[in-house]
């Protein structure tokens, strides 16, 4: 097989037929009439509807390869993924060939963050699907070294099937995520009667110190161009929190404004933007900006003012706010799902745990053995 070629040949795995191209930008308006169609018969998330993913494709940069990955069931589509081909040097000396499922490689094209990853995949005979896309890529791709899928749920994963020992799969940076169902839920004080006595305390001690201020006033953002003013006269807030971190704010990044000013402004028709304010006489002091899919609402980030008195908790209050909001309409909204990270306030104001991991899948090549095990070696001399 000419490995340059910008298609693989298509081959049948039971009743499922798969096939990898390499696609150009010249190809996303057909793919999207074939990722919206497919989407009709898959349960996905926010992260997998076009309005997250045809942003992303329209934010790559012009010299990375595409390849879209597709399953098909006599004409149906049934399956489709999109992985970007980079290849890498780890240590200055270990080279790698990786494809990324809907990620770049690149920081600052990542930091929009995609979470609850993997391939779209239809509800009927999702394993076998699942199994044949995966199978394909393993036994026909074999020139790619890693194929990496992040941030992904483990329970996702369970059915990926390795068809031979020329890969192996090493799962990391595992961490858990949390979101609150809210079916069946009544009313704030029927959500508040199953949180901790803490909880309940630190909630209303925050609304009443804050009410000592002035008027409060907690508000829903559904217009496109008030959503967008909201972001614009709040982010200084999440900039001046993670400045000296590590992982300092995406709004100091270009590339991440770009994406969610092209989310804001895009149409799908169940993939939105949800966000809310708070005011304090009639002064902003609290933004949270969420996705929204179907049912389901995904908490993206929050824009704080910062507060002298650390008996007010801001974030509590939003989150809590915005959980009455939801349960009010409840004919709309089933869960709010404040996604990944292990972070005392999400398990707190939550009923459900999902963990959350990267999954490497990687060739069996000696380089990496070596690799692997110098890494086994290095985390028992620091421990």
């Amino acid at each position: 097989m000419n490995l340059k070629k910008s298609q693989f040949p298509p081959i049948n795995h039971g009743a499922v037929q798969v096939s990898v191209k390499h696609i150009y930008k010249s190809d996303f308006n057909a793919l999207e009439v074939q990722w919206l169609q497919l989407e009709k018969i898959a349960t996905t998330s926010f992260f997998l509807s076009w309005k997250w993913i045809g942003c992303w494709l329209n934010h790559l940069a012009f010299d990375q390869k595409i390849y879209l990955v597709t399953a098909k069931k006599n004409i149906l589509t049934v399956g489709l993924g999109i992985f970007v081909e980079q290849n890498i040097v780890r240590h200055g000396l270990i080279k790698s060939k990786q494809w990324l499922l809907h990620r770049t490689g690149i920081e600052t094209k990542d930091q929009i963050w995609i979470e609850n990853n993997s391939l779209l995949i239809c509800n009927e005979d999702k394993n076998e699907i699942n199994n044949a896309m995966w199978h394909y890529l393993l036994t026909n791709i074999g020139y790619v070294d890693e194929f990496i899928i992040y941030v992904a749920k483990k329970s996702s994963l369970i059915n990926v099937n390795l068809p031979s020992k020329k890969y192996k799969k090493i799962n990391e940076l595992h961490e858990f995520g949390y979101k609150m169902p809210l079916i069946g839920l009544s009313s704030l004080q029927d959500y508040l009667s199953k949180r901790s006595k803490n909880t309940r305390q630190q909630f209303n001690r925050s609304i009443k110190h804050l009410a000592k201020q002035g008027e409060i006033k907690f508000s829903i953002i559904h217009e496109k161009n008030e959503q967008i003013e909201l972001l614009a006269n709040s982010k200084h807030w999440h900039i001046e929190k993670w400045h000296n971190s590590p992982t300092p704010s995406g709004f100091s990044n270009a590339e991440f404004n770009l994406f969610h000013n092209h989310i804001l402004k895009s149409s799908h028709s169940s993939a939105k933007t949800l966000m809310a304010k708070l005011t304090l006489n009639k002064y902003l002091i609290g933004c949270i900006y969420c996705l929204t899919h179907e049912k389901k609402v995904y908490f993206y980030l929050s824009c704080l003012k910062p507060v002298a008195d650390n008996k007010i908790k801001l974030g509590l209050i939003m989150h809590i706010l915005m959980i009455e909001w939801l349960i009010s309409n409840n004919e709309k909204y089933s869960e709010y799902d404040f996604l990944a990270g292990d972070a005392r306030y999400k398990k707190s104001l939550s009923t459900t745990k999902n963990e959350y991991l990267k999954l490497t899948i990687q060739r069996s090549a000696f380089k990496f053995k070596i690799e692997n095990k110098l890494k086994k070696i290095y985390k028992a001399l620091i421990k």
